[in-house]
């Protein structure tokens, strides 16, 4: 069976295409409760940017809420 020329870094990579010349995809701010994010770690940094992305309102809250979770933002509450 031929090999795909898939080296492992290249399955890693992120699952929005991009595409040179693109528009940047629409982005939402954080709620006024999460910090600058100065501090994230790499998971805390992806469910950041993937709540940041997301266009559907629900499924941000819910981003935003592991979020908290994650980094224990949501343990005052």
């Amino acid at each position: 069976m031929p090999e795909s020329g898939a080296s492992p870094s290249s399955v890693l990579t992120s699952s929005q295409p991009q595409t040179p010349g693109a528009p940047p995809t629409e982005t939402f701010p954080p709620p006024d409760d999460i910090p600058s994010g100065r501090d994230d770690d790499v998971v805390a940094r992806q469910l950041r940017e993937a709540a940041m992305a997301e266009p559907d309102p629900e499924l941000r809250e819910a981003l935003w809420q592991e979020y908290r979770n994650y980094t224990g933002l949501g343990e005052d509450q």
